[in-house]
């Protein structure tokens, strides 16, 4: 399979993505009254830097690349549902490839080592 039609097995859904990234590169548990906002906070920046993905209902459909910009919607629900500004339908059911996932989670703790955190123009 090529890069734009994803293994449904190398998919990791988007809440367990920001378990990851919280761990990895934040590595602090959020208040409970302030982890909503934190995991919309984190979806959005892994939407900032990697590919998301919608999954459907049913398993026999597979994944389709979000090709709606995220800049253009706000997260909510923990991470779980994206909710755009010009009335487009939310998505939900949100995914991201594990592979970029990990390079993502490689460099940003590469950038914050550097103190170069958080990544620059250019830098994704």
């Amino acid at each position: 399979m090529g890069p734009t039609e994803p293994s449904v097995h190398g998919l990791l859904a988007l809440p367990l993505a920001i378990l990851v990234v919280r761990e990895e590169v934040y590595r602090e548990q959020p208040s409970s009254t302030e982890e909503q906002a934190d995991a919309n906070a984190v979806a959005g920046l892994i939407a900032s830097l990697i590919r998301i993905w919608e999954c459907a209902e049913d398993p026999a459909v597979p994944p389709r690349l979000v090709r709606h910009d995220p800049r253009k919607a706000r997260f909510r629900n923990n991470g779980r549902e994206l909710h755009f500004f010009d009335g487009t339908p939310a998505m939900r059911r949100l995914a991201v490839q594990a592979d970029e996932l990990a390079a993502m989670v490689a460099k940003l703790t590469q950038s914050a080592a550097g103190k170069g955190f958080p990544l620059g123009p250019g830098e994704r």
